[in-house]
This record gives C-alpha cells, structure tokens and sequence, in this order.
C-alpha cells in the first residue's frame, strides 16, 4: 500500500508489534484488483500495489499524476462525469481500460463510493478486471445472434415454454423472430403469460392439447401435437382456422418448474393437402363413396375386429344388370348420372348397417358385420333388389334398372379380405342366371380350396427348407440421368409340377403360416451376394409386417449384409402401410434400429393401404413408392395422375424422395418424369432377372 499523509493514523491493530499503518496496506493489497482513493481535486491519494503492478509507474509517478490521466482522452470525460457523480450521489460505477505505461490494459470494472475522511469527502473505489467476462458476453452474443440466424432458416418457430410447478401458469421465456409467423401475435405480447394462445387453441382440440401438456410435464415425455388455432383480428370461423404442429421436449428446472424447448410451424397448406390426397386416394371421385383401396383396408380391419369378437361378417358384391345399355344408348355421362342416383339409393338404404362403396364401373360393395350377419345381409339384399325396380329419371327420361347380389360370409365361406370378395363376385353370376334383380349366397364347398391351400404350404416348407427359392433382380433408376441406381429383389418359386408360381400365391402363403422370415432371410442372402459386386448400386428388399415385430431382425440383416460384403449404407428396406395395422408401435421402434443402423427405408405400394396419411409425417423413412395401380392409369384417368402429383409434391414437402412403380411405357416414363418423380421402376426400364 502507498500512501500520503496520515490517513491511518487512527486505525487500531490488534496484538503487539503490528504497526497499524502496515496492517491496513496489508489488507488493501489482498483485494482481487485495483483499491483507489480520490480526493475531490482529482489527487490519488491511497491506492494498493495493484494499480502499480498494471500501470506499471512508480509510486512517486502515481503521487503526481490526477485520476484523468490514468485514462485516454476519449475515455477522460466520462470518468470525470462519474467522478462528479459520486461526490454528488454517493455512488458511481464506468467501465474503462486503464492508460499504462504499455499502453491500454484490459476492460476494468470502477465502483467508486463517496467516503469521509477526516472531514474530507474523498472517493473510496475498487476496480475489477473484466476482460474474461466482456470475452463470455461477447461469446453469448455471438451465440444468440448464430441461433438467431440459424432459426431463421428454420420453417418455423424455435421457442421455449415454461410452466410454474404450483401455480401452473406459463410463460415464454424465448420465440425466435418467426413467433409471429406462426401464432399471428408478437411474441411480446405473450411472453410473459401464454394464456392468450391457449385461448385460441379450437374448441374440440384445447382438452387434448391440455392433457398432452399435463403429460409430458409430470412423465417428461416429448410433447407432440397437431392442433387449429384462430387467427389474430379476423373472425373466428372454421374457413379461417390454421393448423399448428408442435413438437418440443420437456426439461424439470431446479426450482421445480418444467420448461419445454421446442419447434412450432403452420402445417395448414399440408392437412388441406393432405385431405384432398385423401378424398383422391380412396373416395371415389364420381359418387363420393369409399373406392376399392378404402374398401380394401376396410374390410381387413372388419375382419380382423370381427375375428376378435367372435362376430360374422357378410360381404355383398352388387352388379347392375346391363349397365353398359345405358352407355352405349344414351352416353356415358347419362351412365356417370344413373351411377350418382343408384348410388344415392343404396346409401339410404345401408347408412347405420354396414359400409357402402364403389369397387369400379357398375360394381359396388357392401360390407355388414356384427351378430346375424348371414341374415342381416339377406333381408338387405331384398330391400334393394325391391328398392331398384322402382324408375328413375335420368335427363328426362324414365329408367328402369335392376341389381344383382352376390353375398359371402366369415367365417363359413373365407377368412380373408380377398377370398370373400372373390367369392361374392363368383356369386353375383349364380344370381344373374337366375334372371336380374335376384341375390344368391355363394355355396361352393370348400374342401378343394382347402386341400389346395395346405398342398400350397407343404410344398413351400419344403422349398424353403431346399432352398429352391429364387431370386430376380429389377433395376430402379434414377429419372435425372437414366442411370441405374439399385436393384430390388423379387422372390421366385418354380415348382416342380406346377411351374412358376405368382409370388402373390405363395408370400402370402408364407406370411400366414409363419414362414416369411425364414422365406425373406433366403432371398436376403441370395441377392446380397450377386449385389455385392455392382459397384454403385443398392439392394431394395421387402419386409413383412410380422418382420418388423422382431426385434433381431434389423441385427440379422446387418450381419446378413457384412458376410456377403454388402454395407448397410447399400441396403434399403422396403415396408407397405400394412406394417402399421397392428402393433405400430413396435413396428416404428423397428424402423429407428435401421435407420440407426444406417439402412433406408422406403414406404411400398403407397396409396393401397389406409394408414398412410396418418403416420406419414412422423415416420423416419427417406422414400417413398407410389403404387403401380395409379402409374398404370395416368394416361387414361385424371383422377391417377392426380394422385401421382399430388404424392410427388407431398413427399417431397416432407422430405422424402419417390419413386414411381410399374411404368411400362415411355408415355408413363415421362409423366412420372415431368411430375417431379426421383426414381422409376418397371418393364419399361427392365424386366426382373433371374441371379444365377
């Protein structure tokens, strides 16, 4: 410590022997930076060895200089207003670099307090290097500013959203700028309680939006939801509502309170998108009802219900006698206007009993479930038989029409979906020689059908066992350049009395009796080595639903791949929609394993199955194939290429690239190509060859 006259002359020190003025130096020297004491002249009149070690001047040069000088002259004006200051108000604090000997020295902190000393007001002051803290501040703001960027780019709001854990209210402690975007309010405006966007959540969806955030709060579970908001200043219609996906993850604060980080974004274009996607996809865009592909999916989960509950079912197939008079006489819109009408009549007669689709041209379906199916469907049958002889007019004219009825029951005539509707078609001819408007059950006995069935399966133990499946393989390229780009593999059976059998026989045959794993794991090995040596290209193989329930099977593939010489990163995965039926759950956790693993995965047969929409958007897959069903039209049906169009631009929205199936000519070739299509797959470009 150095000092100028007697400023400590009445300082007490305990114990013998320590000079009093010797302590106080002492003390002033072990503060964590620069002690200054300042008379009202500007004078340093006491200071610690500090400022000498910084500044660098002798004690005797420090005794000399004013309190200005330790600084530049573009600092000098605003120490000397905080000088002025805390003689006035007791209290001052600046930041400055001190002027030494060297040059600048780092950023300080001055706290200066006005002190009287022996009837002198003087200026008692630390001063604190700052450096390392203006360094983290500045780090923060480049942090912040880095976010701030980088959530820009984002489509969408970043944010954070705090619950308090005994009153429950909540806040927003940060919105990146794109808040407004999003929820149609400054984030200003609800940072400090977000009761208001709560408030403008729908009606039908603010409970489950509630519940979800009351769940993730106490079980700490990622908080997903979809959900309407009204808009900000226009009226609160349905016509005006927007579709908000959140999807953040709760954090448990010290002080109890939850805190969610999370991502919000508009999705209103998508589910609009989404549900003409719908009504394209399976609602027939002639009458309005459901079309084979709803019908499809309808009658395997009517079945699989029914089986559950021990309940019949009864499947009605409906035919209109000499439907094609009607086209051929009058036109074919006159028959697209009989068609609207019938299917009007039979909708207020099946409305509350069962579900009523078109399958296609003058062909309709009627499924019926629950306790007397067999009887239920029979009574049904007379009432519209009696229901279609009554006219219609149709442009002026009067019309008589009448219906065949072929009906097939569960479980006495089939267990799946296809047999039965097999088996009411067969029975609509048996009702048609009767003469029109009659219905006939379908009575075929089934040993044959039976006995056929489980020669099927013996065979194909066998063949499995042999290892006679074979394999093909089908080039998949790349629309950009026509380059091949993977090669799916196809399962082949030649038997050995029967010749080729259509795979759709016996992979079906294989998944009903448990042998499809074994089936797929010897085509896996058979295709992994013939790809192995074509450099540059993928292997795209099929897994069924029951595959991905086994939680070894993406462990299997993996080493599968590495003693052929085959990398995950060249495997791809091809799964339908009917993987999500039954245990999605499990089936998604399957999906994550390959993904981790490093394999694709690729939805197949997009479009034929019901689920799609649904779990789409949060599936992890990278592909997406549209069906061969909606290829093979587009030249010939809007309503196919609009499909195609429209599942082009959804995936693509979401991410995904798409390939188009079973294009055989160059016509569909360039379609798919002009629609947006990354990959195509079909005769056109190859046929499936055998591997040696």
């Amino acid at each position: 410590m150095t000092t100028g006259g007697k400023l400590f002359g009445s300082a007490q020190a305990a114990g013998e022997g320590v000079d009093a003025r010797e302590l106080s130096g002492l003390l002033l020297d072990v503060i964590p930076g620069i002690f200054y004491l300042i008379d009202t002249r500007g004078r340093v009149r006491l200071w610690n060895s500090r400022l000498q070690e910084l500044t660098g001047y002798s004690a005797e040069q420090i005794g000399r200089m004013s309190a200005l000088e330790f600084f530049a002259k573009s600092d000098q004006e605003s120490v000397e207003l905080a000088l002025e200051k805390c003689l006035v108000e007791g209290y001052s604090a600046i930041d400055a670099s001190v002027l030494t000997a060297r040059g600048a020295s780092p950023p300080h902190h001055f706290q200066g307090r006005r002190v009287e000393l022996n009837g002198e007001s003087m200026i008692a002051g630390v001063a604190l290097d700052v450096s390392r803290l203006k360094a983290v501040e500045a780090d923060h703001a480049r942090q912040r500013i880095q976010l701030e960027r980088l959530a820009s780019h984002v489509p969408g709001a970043v944010y954070q959203l705090q619950r308090d854990a005994e009153t429950g209210r909540m806040w927003l402690p940060y919105a990146s700028a794109k808040f407004h975007e999003v929820f149609g309010t400054d984030y200003a405006t609800v940072a400090e309680d977000a009761e208001p966007l709560f408030q403008r959540i729908h009606e039908q969806d603010v409970e489950r939006v509630l519940k979800s955030v009351n769940r993730s709060a106490e079980t700490l579970e990622p908080f997903f939801e979809h959900f309407r908001m009204y808009p900000v200043g226009r009226p609160q219609t349905d016509e005006n509502l927007e579709w908000v996906e959140v999807d953040s993850g709760p954090e448990k604060l010290s002080d109890g309170s939850v805190m969610w980080h999370g991502f919000a974004r508009l999705v209103t274009h998508r589910r609009q998108l989404e549900r003409k996607l719908t009504r394209l996809a399976y609602y027939d865009e002639l009458t309005g009802l459901p079309n084979r592909a709803h019908l499809q999916s309808t009658l395997r989960d009517e079945l699989t219900l029914a089986g559950s509950a021990r309940e019949g079912l009864a499947v009605l197939y409906l035919d209109l006698d000499n439907f094609n008079d009607i086209n051929d006489a009058w036109s074919h819109a006159a028959g697209d206007r009989l068609l609207k009408e019938v299917a009007e009549r039979l909708d207020s007669l099946v409305t509350g009993e069962g579900v009523l689709g078109r399958v296609g041209g003058d062909e309709f379906l009627v499924i019926l479930r629950g306790r007397e199916a067999a009887c239920r469907a029979e009574v049904l049958s007379d009432e519209i038989c009696r229901t279609m002889e009554a006219p219609m007019r149709i442009d002026q004219r009067q019309v008589r029409m009448t219906i065949s009825i072929g009906i097939s029951l569960f479980p006495d005539d089939a267990d799946s979906a296809e047999d039965l509707v097999r088996h009411a078609d067969a029975a609509v001819y048996k009702a048609k020689s009767q003469g029109p408007g009659r219905w006939a059950r379908y009575t075929k006995e089934l040993t044959e059908a039976a006995r056929a069935r489980r020669y099927l399966e013996t065979e194909l133990r066998s063949a499995i066992e042999r290892e006679q499946i074979q394999v093909s393989l089908q080039p998949i390229v790349s629309l950009s350049d026509g380059r091949p780009v993977a090669v799916e593999a196809l399962a082949r059976w030649y038997h050995w009395e029967d010749g080729w059998l259509s795979p759709d026989r016996f992979v079906a045959m294989a998944e009903k009796r448990g042998l499809v794993a074994a089936l797929g794991e010897q085509v896996y090995r058979r295709a992994m080595r013939a790809v192995a040596a074509m450099d540059g290209t993928n292997l795209a193989i099929n897994a069924a639903p029951s595959q991905l329930q086994d939680p070894g099977f993406c462990a299997r593939l993996v080493e599968m791949g590495e003693a052929a010489g085959l990398g995950p990163e060249r495997l791809e995965v091809e799964i339908t929609e009917r993987a999500f039926m039954r245990d999605n759950a499990e089936s998604l956790k399957q999906i994550s394993r390959l993904r981790e693993a490093g394999i694709s995965v690729t939805i197949d047969d997009f479009g034929t199955g019901f689920s799609s929409l649904g779990y789409l958007r949060r599936l992890p897959v990278q592909h997406l194939k549209i069906d061969r069903t909606f290829v093979r039209h587009i030249e010939d049906d809007s309503a196919s290429a609009a499909i195609v169009r429209a599942v082009t631009n959804l995936a693509h929205d979401l991410g995904m690239e798409v390939t188009a199936e079973g294009v055989e000519t160059a016509a569909e070739a360039e379609f798919v190509r002009g629609v947006g299509c990354d990959y195509a797959q079909g005769w056109y470009y190859g046929r499936p060859d055998l591997v040696d």
